[in-house]
């Protein structure tokens, strides 16, 4: 079976969405974009509703506050998705997307690129008793947000928790195997500002897993510090933190590696309802961080701060 996929966006990430899927043996059927745009060969579709019923599958690069309800129309139609993260940004999009994504019967992925690290996979079957795991996210505005000025904006990214923050909360969580499980004894901080960033440039995650293993999650996009990302890890039977140093020269093995698993659960229907559950956690808690770090630093708390979605496709990422 020839998996044919659709993409929602033309920007950065979805070209690379394409390029990767073209290795997984996909067929790129279609793409949405604000300006019809898209690769050469392949129909532009005005909407979802429109490439829907000539697809199997559909990626989703868009910026982070379409990602919700482009998500739930497609798992509406019974097809297949995959969604850069974050999923969602407000807890008002968790509630609406929460009961339809756990009883969807079709492959649900979400773009946590990490899992397919080599490094990282290997660091994450060596830990027996792991007692305390620290994954860091550097990457200045500046880069994070070249030719995507829509990155500087609260309304439309959901802050650094939700930018850089979901990819270090989801690996320390990965690496811990909590599998849905909650942290407890939560605790977040945001501070560090910008004249043209409406949002905290530094944010952190603290919790504690089931077994009392120490999570911290930050993201740091402060300046213009280079991409990075610091994962240190201590295990009870070893008193060495291990420590793994990141660049984005590996950004291209994840996506390949990704989009092929993703392409596989699609093929088979490959449904993993524990995986969704752990994905909607990992958000639950973000959720929660924002609103801790409220109080003190975030100029914008979640409790007081409008998010709400444009029209589908009106904006690529």
């Amino acid at each position: 079976m020839t998996v044919k996929v659709g993409i929602v966006g033309w920007g950065e990430i979805a070209r690379v969405h394409a390029s990767t899927l073209r290795k997984a043996g996909a067929q790129l059927r279609g793409v949405i974009s604000r300006d019809g745009t898209g690769p050469d060969g392949v129909e532009r579709f005005e909407s979802l509703d429109a490439m829907l019923p000539h697809v199997d599958a559909v990626t989703i690069a868009v910026p982070n506050h379409l990602h919700a309800d482009c998500c739930l129309a497609v798992v509406r139609a019974g097809r297949a998705v995959m969604v850069e993260k974050p999923l969602i940004i407000s807890a008002e999009q968790l509630d609406r997307v929460e009961h339809a994504l756990l009883a969807a019967n079709v492959p649900i992925h979400v773009g946590f690129r990490l899992h397919w690290n080599p490094r990282l996979v290997l660091l994450r079957d060596a830990l027996e008793h792991p007692v305390e795991i620290n994954c860091t996210y550097e990457m200045g505005i500046d880069s994070l947000a070249a030719d995507k000025n829509w990155t500087r904006q609260f309304a439309q990214t959901g802050g650094a928790f939700f930018t850089l923050g979901v990819h270090m909360l989801d690996l320390a969580r990965w690496l811990l195997r909590l599998d849905g499980a909650p942290l407890s004894d939560l605790h977040a901080s945001a501070d560090g500002c910008a004249d043209d960033v409406d949002y905290p440039l530094h944010a952190e995650v603290e919790g504690r897993g089931p077994s009392g293993a120490r999570v911290v999650a930050v993201a740091d996009t402060r300046g213009t510090l280079p991409y990075r990302i610091v994962v240190s890890v201590r295990d009870r039977d070893d008193p060495t933190p291990q420590r793994v140093e990141l660049d984005a020269s590996s950004e291209k093995i994840e996506y390949e590696a990704m989009m092929c698993d993703f392409v596989e659960a699609t093929a088979r229907r490959r449904v993993d309802r524990a995986g969704v559950r752990e994905i909607l956690q990992v958000h639950r808690e973000l959720l929660r961080a924002r609103t801790l770090s409220a109080a003190s630093a975030d100029p914008h708390p979640a409790s007081s701060t409008a998010i709400t979605p444009t029209e589908t496709g009106a904006l690529d990422r």
